[in-house]
């Protein structure tokens, strides 16, 4: 009958054991160690005895070192050495597996019979090799780490016995990367032993690990003095590690931890794929890792070396997504990666529809000096993000007061969101809007006077004129922006002006709706206000042409300034309102025009603001007679001049009159009689009927 596995391997063990591996060419264990090459499909004699002693010992649940193996054989473990070509093919095979494989040295290394290997035999079933399913595991920088640790936790190993053990490992794995290249930059042993623990801390928790300062030095060394010598040289920046710029020291002094040269030095290959990833990221994740990581405890603006550690940071992130082709157009206007850093962070809350409290944001990335030094950038508008107009400030109101926040240009918009950008571009309100191509021709009248001060302004508005009025201001040091205000009865022209200067000079309208910019919630009125001149600065960035900034009626909120005795949270309210307004008429870069009919309710604080101030007077004779011929031309010279004298109508009331005698020539389709005309004259006044100037006929 033939014989199973096992039977064959329970001969070969009773031959074996004791046998001080001696007499091994004798039939009856030659023929058992013949039989287990057969059955295991083995290479060799060696392999089968090695093999015989594994699976015994490993049925009893124990594995194996060479030591182990020299007892069970009953011999040295000089003898077994020579068995250790064929250990290592079992392994190889699938049939022995390493049990401790961080263990660098042989003869410390333990073995035992594969699950599978003793599964097979039991079964009586030939194992097959099973090495494409085996990870081939060999001693590696991790394990060389874990290594060294293992002896600095013990407590029995002093600071010397661990530099023996490190420079004889060392020497046993000289062609180790992390050996030879650390060893290249590294003379000291203690400083390499140091830095193997910091490399084991760092992986150990999973790429994000430091070393604590004061314990690692307690594990290292016995002697206090030795301890204090090397903490000392660590916080000075005179030890060969901080030297090299391997190491840092954490900027509360507690921990010590990789740089990034350091860590590439212990990683290796294996630098790019090792601890968080930021490859194939969008362009609206990779800002948000780049917030995270300012916002992170690993961003320690305290650490001197915190702002290297973000350049180098931001450049791996950058380099890891070369695929969105606007982080090249960024870095090649933005030199500073602090700067590139500060605006994905703007871009983050673009995207996500939110702001950016600047001084909030400046305490994350930048330590106090440093801070200071960029918020006065900042205030001062001298920040390179500003003069490459990639960011504004803008001042926002809450129920707790005012905050200045950062916000993206519309060039920086479509400069980093490219086909994007439109989600986030502000449009203006079309009824906010008025585009001077929608502007038909008007004929004014004006007198004498009044027509030399407005053709004054729309000569200033011209394009040319204007730019070279703004650059001769500029070198002036004056404010070069214009306000001018328009004041006087109503119907008078004020808003007509506005619009004929806008045709003439190709000008948009940004118009003011003055009741929306007054809010019931406390707080809002003031937010609404600033909108109104930020959108203005907006458009003025985005215009070939400034545009016009109209604020009609606006004595309703550019009235007097209120007593604050005993005042109402309205009357704050109002008061903040018209400080905001003084404040941006001070700075403004373009054109503010002002129409009121009750210039005496404006706060004498806004005369000085505006550079025009034109008052405009009821219509004159002459005037109203050349209105009534240009806008009803049936009208005869002597019919005209008698409407002109009798009626003292502005503009405005004339505009009414000869409306409602063009829908009357509309339905009747014959044009209405000169005493029709007298007659819706004298119904023009609601109050009472109107009475004609002078004597009647």
């Amino acid at each position: 009958m033939e014989k199973t596995l096992i039977q064959f391997i329970k001969v070969a063990a009773s031959k074996l054991h004791d046998s001080k591996l001696k007499r091994l060419g004798g039939k009856d264990v030659t023929l058992a160690l013949e039989g287990v090459v057969q059955a295991l499909n083995l290479d060799s004699k060696d392999e089968a005895i090695l093999f015989t002693a594994l699976f015994d010992k490993s049925c009893s649940g124990y594995s194996c070192d060479l030591g182990d193996m020299a007892a069970y054989f009953g011999c040295t473990q000089l003898d077994i050495m020579e068995y250790v070509s064929a250990l290592k093919s079992l392994v190889k095979k699938g049939l022995v597996v390493q049990t401790d494989l961080s263990e660098c040295r042989m003869a410390r290394q333990n073995f035992m019979a594969s699950n599978y290997a003793i599964s097979c035999i039991l079964e009586n079933k030939k194992p097959e090799f099973r090495e494409a399913r085996i990870l081939e595991k060999e001693f590696d920088r991790y394990d060389f780490c874990k290594l060294v640790d293992a002896q600095i936790q013990d407590n029995n190993v002093t600071a010397e016995a661990l530099f023996q053990f490190i420079e004889q490992t060392e020497e046993e794995n000289m062609a180790m990367p992390l050996v030879k290249d650390l060893q290249a930059v590294i003379t000291s042993i203690p400083a390499r032993a140091l830095f193997y623990e910091i490399c084991y801390d760092f992986f150990d928790r999973d790429g994000n690990g430091r070393s604590d300062l004061t314990s690692t030095l307690r594990d290292m060394y016995e002697a206090y003095g030795v301890r204090f010598r090397e903490r000392k040289s660590l916080l000075d920046g005179s030890h060969p590690l901080i030297q090299a710029d391997l190491v840092e020291i954490s900027g509360d002094k507690e921990d010590i931890l990789l740089t990034v040269a350091g860590r590439k030095l212990f990683l290796g290959e294996d630098f790019g794929a090792f601890g968080k990833q930021y490859s194939g990221l969008n362009r609206y994740s990779f800002v948000h890792e780049v917030k995270e990581y300012v916002h992170s405890k690993e961003h320690d603006v305290e650490n001197p070396r915190a702002m290297v550690r973000l350049a180098a940071k931001i450049r791996q992130m950058e380099d890891s997504n070369r695929h969105i082709a606007s982080l090249q157009k960024i870095k090649d206007i933005l030199s500073e990666e602090d700067f590139r850093a500060l605006f994905y962070i703007v871009c983050d809350a673009c995207a996500n529809g939110d702001v950016i409290s600047i001084s909030r944001e400046l305490n994350e990335l930048y330590a106090v000096k440093e801070r200071n030094v960029n918020l006065k950038l900042f205030k001062d508008e001298m920040h390179k993000m500003q003069r490459l107009d990639l960011v504004e400030m803008v001042t926002e109101t809450s129920f707790f007061g005012e905050y200045t926040v950062l916000k993206l240009t519309d060039k920086a918009k479509e400069l980093y969101f490219e086909e994007d950008a439109q989600l986030f571009i502000e449009k203006v309100d079309k009824k906010e809007l008025i585009a001077c191509t929608d502007i038909k021709e008007k004929r004014l009248f004006f007198s004498a006077k009044e027509q030399e001060q407005l053709t004054l302004v729309g000569n200033t508005l011209q394009e040319q004129n204007y730019q070279s009025l703004v650059k001769r201001l500029e070198l002036k040091g004056l404010a070069k922006g214009i306000a001018v205000l328009l004041y006087g009865a109503p119907g008078t022209g004020k808003t007509e002006s506005v619009m004929q200067w806008a045709r003439q000079s190709g000008r948009d309208i940004i118009h003011v709706d003055i009741s929306a910019a007054k809010s019931m919630w406390y707080g809002e009125s003031e937010k609404i206000v600033k909108g109104i001149f930020t959108r203005y600065k907006r458009m003025c960035k985005r215009s070939s042409v400034k545009p016009i900034l109209l604020f009609n009626e606006a004595d309703a909120i550019f009235s007097k300034r209120h007593n604050m005795e005993g005042g109402r949270s309205t009357d704050q309210t109002e008061n903040t309102i018209q400080n905001i307004i003084l404040e941006e008429m001070e700075k403004l870069d373009g054109i503010l025009i002002a129409t009121t009919n009750l210039a005496d309710n404006l706060d004498k604080a806004f005369e000085r603001r505006f550079l025009f101030k034109i008052r405009f007077e009821r219509p004159t004779v002459e005037a109203k007679r050349n209105m009534w011929l240009d806008k009803l031309s049936g009208l005869s010279l002597d019919d005209a001049a008698r409407l002109a004298s009798d009626y003292d109508f502005s503009g405005g009331e004339i505009d009414n009159i000869v409306r409602k005698a063009t829908m009357m020539e509309v339905i009747d389709g014959v044009c209405p009689s000169i005493d029709i005309i007298d007659r819706l004259c004298g119904e023009e006044k609601i109050s009472k009927p109107y009475t004609k100037i002078g004597f009647s006929r």
